[in-house]
């Protein structure tokens, strides 16, 4: 096999929080680390929620302070709002009233994804990291069973097999090397529909829930809305439901997103003068997970090797995590047994992500739990901790999974009684036999 040697280490895929926070570690450890982006940064990306346990890596990776500097909006907390609710009765959780263990800060950011990634990525160039903008990667090269380069198209078309140590594929929902061998698989469980702009002039929350990330429950078993404040006085607005109910409804993008604004009080109240800056964006059957993370020579992270329904913010906690353990991972394949070093990966990536998903999937069999919990003096720290992300670590994981245990104890009993007004579509029933 005829392939350039550039000396990479190890080739990333993808320019995204994956690869640029994977570029940026490799540099940190002296290892010389190529990153190809098919795309020129800056580029728009949903996602712009972070969560505390992001602002571990971000400051062992000394962008913290570039964090500040762009004036992102400080994510003090988040709140729920009920459909029939009073306006703004907010259920409410501050960061900082239950920080994580050696917490750097309490707060952590709302973010334009296009400014936020064109950062992190530029900084992983300054570290160190090779970035190349306009590189699209058309497939990942094998020499039998294992990973040993790409082959590369630049934007003028030149296009070049290149050789690497490693490869690690970050490109984000276009899962190149998944698709390539043929291990990605559609989420059984979530067939979500999401559409959403930028705004100016969405009514903020009372004060004292500055910067608060406000999700509006819909009445619908499977659908949300999020309301995001960003820099300038423009906020992230957007509705996921389940894919079926849009296909159902007949109605364009735009009158399915005022269709569901309207179900809810405070959203709607929040909306009456809120100006789309922005063109609709749409995203839908997002939700998809691996049969396979790694193998000889290769890895998945990021979006590129699972993605979960964003209620809970996940994906860049996902990218920075995965990250993290790849790196640690790698290294230790290089020093030792890489079959032991990559299985040890998959599990750790696995089992953390399954937390998310797991928490997701309560979330839409019952929503009211969440707020039960988050009002229980019981579980608030609990709910308050397993929200603040990072549950590849296990005494996070522990404490997620204790939660979600209980939560199912109590939907259980919940579905037991066909009289619980916290049964799905109970409400509902009982308006409509008033």
């Amino acid at each position: 096999m005829n392939m350039i040697d550039i000396g990479a280490d190890v080739i990333i895929i993808g320019g995204g929080p994956a690869g640029a926070a994977l570029g940026s570690f490799f540099a940190q450890s002296g290892h010389r680390a190529v990153i190809l982006e098919k795309d020129i940064h800056p580029r728009d990306h949903v996602g712009e929620s972070m969560v505390p346990s992001n602002n571990f890596a971000f400051h062992r990776l000394g962008f913290l302070p570039k964090m500040e500097q762009a004036g992102f909006v400080h994510k003090e907390g988040v709140g729920w709002t009920a459909p029939r609710s009073r306006l703004w009765n907010l259920v409410s959780i501050r960061t900082s009233d239950y920080p994580a263990p050696n917490a750097v800060q309490t707060y952590s950011y709302n973010v334009e994804r296009d400014e936020f990634d064109a950062m992190l990525l530029r900084h992983a160039h300054e570290l160190g990291a090779k970035v190349i903008q306009g590189a699209s990667v058309k497939r990942v090269l094998f020499d039998g069973d294992r990973a040993v380069g790409v082959r590369v198209e630049l934007s003028d078309g030149w296009s070049e097999d290149v050789a690497a140590r490693f490869v690690v594929d970050a490109s984000g929902r276009r899962c190149l090397l998944a698709n390539q061998l043929g291990l990605k698989r559609k989420d059984s469980e979530f067939n979500q529909y999401s559409i959403w702009s930028r705004f100016g002039d969405v009514e903020e929350p009372p004060p004292g829930h500055e910067g608060f990330v406000i999700f509006h429950f819909l009445g619908l078993e499977r659908a949300w809305a999020w309301q995001i404040p960003l820099r300038n006085g423009t906020a992230s607005v957007g509705v996921v439901t389940d894919k079926v109910d849009f296909q159902k409804s007949g109605r364009t993008p735009e009158e399915f997103f005022d269709s569901l604004v309207v179900r809810n009080r405070t959203f709607r109240h929040a909306m009456r003068d809120a100006k789309r800056i922005r063109p609709w964006a749409i995203e839908a059957d997002y939700s998809y997970r691996m049969e396979k993370v790694a193998g000889p020579g290769w890895m998945l992270i990021g979006d590129a090797f699972r993605f979960v329904d964003p209620i809970f913010s996940s994906g860049v906690d996902v990218a920075l995590n995965s990250a993290s353990l790849a790196h640690e991972a790698i290294l230790a394949a290089w020093d030792g047994d890489e079959e032991e070093a990559l299985a040890n990966f998959a599990v750790r990536v696995d089992q953390g992500v399954d937390v998310w998903y797991e928490t997701t999937a309560l979330f839409y069999r019952l929503q009211q739990l969440f707020g039960r919990f988050a009002l229980d003096t019981r579980h608030r720290e609990d709910v308050a901790r397993s929200l603040q992300g990072n549950p590849f670590k296990q005494e996070n994981a522990a404490r997620s999974r204790k939660l979600l245990a209980l939560m199912e104890e109590a939907f259980e009993q919940v579905m037991a009684d066909p009289d619980n007004l916290l049964r799905p579509g109970a409400l509902d029933a009982e308006r409509a036999n008033s």
